[in-house]
């Protein structure tokens, strides 16, 4: 067991935690903001993820072998749009709903500044929630490289194999999923800051842009993880942070402090 490694694991995890909510109560601090539109954020994309996530699972291996008889790279790239256009539609429409109808019976105003912390909660837990995964991943690592690991586990070469390649991790293998959440947290501000737009401007077309820019993004990292490896697909999903983060400067002097109650 590499102790860098475990230390590593309880980092990128405490920091993927830490972030959002660092980031969170700047917002609120800075702008006089309520937690109130971060728990928001939090618990809608909750709400949107238990009705997303299970028809994601029942749905998509039955897509991908409708179309695998016409190649595998193929049936991938369908399900790479499938998987996005998903992502896309819930939480992008998820997010427009509770402009829409919920601000205005909380009474938040629906101001540049909101739009920021409601994406930072949005984004945030999500965040803390693949934290959680980090944590599991650490203990599994502790489980399988401690002395004597091996002697009880079945001796299966598939498993074996799964056992080696946690046992051959090193800190560079862990560190680029905390530069992807923190990517993705300024996507999650973008989309949120343009379905924001969407209502206070009233142009369902703005609506549509965030459904397809998300679903641009997850497909993108679905079909190259794969098919190029993980540096390519996070060299993608940084393309599309950098675009998000110049939206967010953009929209934020568009808007000012525009506000609809």
């Amino acid at each position: 067991m590499d102790p860098l490694v475990v230390a590593t694991f309880a980092a990128v995890a405490l920091l993927e935690i830490a972030v959002p909510l660092v980031l969170g109560y700047w917002f609120v601090k800075k702008f006089g903001l309520s937690w109130r539109v971060f728990g928001l954020g939090a618990l809608f994309f909750i709400i949107v993820q238990i009705v997303h996530a299970p028809l994601v699972i029942v749905t998509q291996t039955p897509l991908y072998l409708a179309v695998l008889p016409f190649g595998t790279t193929t049936a991938l790239a369908v399900l790479a749009v499938y998987l996005g256009l998903m992502a896309g539609l819930f939480e992008e429409v998820g997010r427009y709903l509770v402009y829409r109808y919920l601000f205005g019976r909380q009474k938040i105003p629906l101001t540049r500044e909101n739009g920021l912390l409601f994406g930072t909660g949005w984004g945030g837990v999500e965040s803390m929630i693949v934290a959680l995964v980090v944590l599991a991943g650490m203990v599994s690592y502790i489980l399988f490289t401690g002395e004597g690991s091996m002697l009880f586990l079945p001796d299966d070469p598939a498993f074996q194999a799964e056992i080696e390649a946690v046992q051959a991790l090193t800190p560079l293998d862990i560190l680029p999923g905390l530069a992807e959440r923190m990517m993705t947290i300024t996507l999650h501000i973008a989309w949120s800051l343009m379905v924001l737009a969407a209502v206070v401007y009233g142009r369902k077309a703005l609506l549509a842009l965030a459904v397809i820019w998300h679903a641009a993004v997850d497909a993108a990292a679905v079909y190259l993880a794969p098919t190029q490896g993980i540096l390519v697909t996070e060299a993608a999903v940084f393309v599309f942070a950098v675009i998000g983060f110049a939206y967010i400067l953009w929209e934020w002097r568009r808007m000012g402090a525009r506000s609809v109650s």
